[in-house]
């Protein structure tokens, strides 16, 4: 096994905040942002077992999709780099500007960038399209070879399941008795997918952070088919929280972000774990939870993505 897929401490720390102290219940949070440096968070896990495959198969490259803030494609590039496998980024919109940080970043470590205009982007789900711009990108001897791994957006794939659940099992094991409630931002599904797909008398809840909640659903139990799995976890969601969109924030949201931070220690970013932290602590504000009882805010990382809130300005 390569030596960037080594099994990460699961840190699990206890968060003293105002809001848990009044609902009367132990507040946790499972830091997936301190994972690794730069293959943050969930990534690590849903790529994993992609990259494992990709080093059995001796791939000549790597092809995925994301935005101009993509915490996927930054991760995909590093570990590109790490294993001296060649990526390539389909990047969502024509970025005419300079490029993001984020961009910067996964060129910088060898990423080369593939811009598409957002109609086209949208067929990054259909093979034939992508086997279509593969020749136009000039790439056609490297899926000639069928050494090209194609991973789709977010990298929720059937392989990311496996990897995801690892680490959910890790969180639900520090928790034997008593069923805890586990909170997850949810965006293509795949993170949600791996620990609904490990077994467990937890709950896990998750917060849509666009509004898609139908679309979240559908992959949870796409990825649960594909690997002839069944719901091991209970699960629900808590939408509302999507603050007007993916990757829409409002002064509310980044106040309650510094708060957080303020109280906690621990830095969120606005556009997965912001939201999550938000719609936790307005459930335990409503009562909803147990006395007693243990909530965990499972950190996604990606907190590298809070870069572009800044350039924005």
């Amino acid at each position: 096994m390569s030596s960037l897929l080594y099994q990460p401490d699961c840190v699990i720390q206890p968060l003293s905040h105002p809001v848990a102290e009044r609902a009367g219940v132990r507040l946790w949070m499972a830091r997936g942002d301190l994972v690794h440096e730069l293959v943050s968070g969930n990534k690590w896990f849903k790529l994993k077992y992609s990259l494992l495959e990709a080093e059995r198969n001796q791939a000549s490259g790597l092809l995925s999709f994301g935005g101009a803030y993509s915490n996927h494609l930054h991760a995909l590039a590093a570990a590109g780099r790490m294993l001296n496998i060649p990526t390539f980024g389909v990047v969502r919109g024509a970025w005419r500007r300079e490029l993001t940080s984020t961009l910067q970043d996964a060129q910088k470590w060898g990423m080369r960038l593939l811009f598409v205009s957002n109609q086209a982007y949208r067929r990054k789900d259909d093979p034939a399209w992508v086997e279509e711009s593969i020749a136009d990108w000039g790439l056609s001897e490297l899926i000639d070879t069928q050494k090209l791994m194609v991973i789709p957006e977010g990298g929720s794939n059937a392989l990311a399941l496996k990897g995801v659940s690892e680490w959910a099992q890790q969180i639900y094991s520090r928790f034997p008795s008593a069923p805890a409630s586990v909170f997850l931002p949810c965006g293509t599904g795949g993170t949600m997918a791996g620990f609904v797909a490990a077994d467990s008398h937890h709950e896990v809840v998750g917060v849509p952070v666009l509004r898609a909640g139908d679309s979240i659903a559908e992959k949870i139990d796409e990825l649960l088919t594909l690997n002839d799995r069944r719901p091991g976890t209970g699960f629900r969601f808590l939408s509302g929280y999507e603050f007007g969109g993916y990757a829409k924030t409002n002064t509310e949201l980044m106040a309650f972000i510094q708060a957080f931070a303020d109280h906690t220690g621990v830095g969120l970013e606005p556009v997965y774990t912001g939201k999550m932290a938000y719609a936790a602590l307005d459930w335990l504000r409503r009562g909803e939870a147990p006395k007693g009882s243990d909530v965990v805010l499972v950190h996604t990382g990606g907190m590298q993505g809070a870069r572009g809130f800044v350039e924005q300005l």
